[in-house]
């Protein structure tokens, strides 16, 4: 079983040699490796320049202005063969059996359709920021999924894009919606009745994924906001459901807030519910199928990429 592994990155040239190596070296060796950088510069192309010998890797410069990670995950899919396609970041390291035990599940069970794996944080100390992590319960509750998951850690069969779509460009890092392109794409597969898996001993380790508390703050700002973007997208296009189990929730999260602030806490609360209400209308307001990359777009990026893959053959890079 071919496993095509897409890594999007931009800006971290060093923590990505370390992503790449940790790919190569696993005990699993049917794949092919497509790193797609958005960088300004050419510091990424020449660091991985040492793994352009081997005829598995790929390398392609995105430098779409105003559409950020998601842009790049959907021109990996579309040029990649695998029958699978395995998601990661840039700044984490997978672990050995990684993609061992990603083919055994997908060859166990024929009508597994998407896996979500474990987002491990090494130690750090919680007093000076946090590193973001996904224990990856097997027994979370199916509606709090799409919210819970890490995108670095994602694994689907190809067919899957062909029902569902490949990532939405306005969602995640770089893009307007600034975070959770991985929260849309699982929304989906989860509403198109497809089999998921939750799966703790896939795991990759967040390596260099510790941000200091500035950072910190930041990022889960983006999260918010990301995420409450992601539901007014989904209510836009048709998905009441979806739209009244996430303001019925943030209703709830802000009353309870507001009366937290009146015992003298709970301010904190108040202020990230409101980013995350704020997404949501922005989602809302938005085109509600511009951005968003349908299976046949897709099909159509690759054959449109036809002629760059053939020249791929021929120097190993795209």
């Amino acid at each position: 079983m071919l496993i095509s592994v897409i890594i999007p990155t931009k800006d971290r040239p060093d923590v990505l040699a370390d992503a790449v190596r940790s790919i190569f070296v696993g005990t699993y060796q049917d794949f092919e490796l497509f790193v797609i950088d958005q960088s300004p510069n050419e510091a990424t192309r020449e660091i991985v320049h040492a793994f352009s010998t081997d005829p598995r890797f790929h390398y392609l410069q995105n430098r779409r202005p105003g559409f950020g990670a998601a842009s790049s995950r959907n021109l990996g899919i579309a040029l990649s063969r695998g029958e699978v396609v395995a998601i990661t970041d840039d700044d984490v390291e997978v672990r050995p059996d990684w993609l061992e035990r990603i083919a055994a599940e997908f060859q166990a069970d024929p009508a597994l359709a998407f896996i979500a794996g474990r987002l491990t944080a090494p130690p750090f100390d919680p007093t000076e920021g946090f590193t973001p992590a996904f224990d990856a319960d097997p027994n979370l509750p199916r509606h709090q999924i799409a919210i819970s998951v890490s995108g670095a850690n994602f694994s689907m069969r190809r067919n899957l894009f062909d029902k569902v779509g490949g990532y939405d460009e306005f969602c995640g890092p770089g893009s307007r919606l600034r975070a959770s392109d991985d929260t849309d794409l699982c929304h989906r597969i989860l509403r198109s009745g497809a089999k998921v898996k939750i799966c703790p001993e896939i795991e990759v380790v967040h390596t260099h994924g510790f941000r200091n508390s500035t950072d910190a703050g930041a990022l889960y700002k983006r999260y918010y906001y990301g995420n409450g973007g992601n539901y007014g997208r989904f209510t836009r296009r048709g998905d009441l459901w979806a739209g009244g189990w996430f303001l019925a929730r943030e209703v709830r999260n802000f009353i309870w807030a507001l009366f937290q602030v009146l015992r003298g806490r709970g301010l904190e609360e108040v202020h990230f519910s409101t980013i995350r209400l704020r997404g949501f209308w922005y989602g809302f307001s938005l085109p509600p199928n511009e951005g968003y990359v349908s299976g046949e777009q897709i099909v159509r990026l690759r054959a449109d990429y036809k002629a760059i893959r053939e020249i791929a053959r021929k120097t190993q890079e795209i």
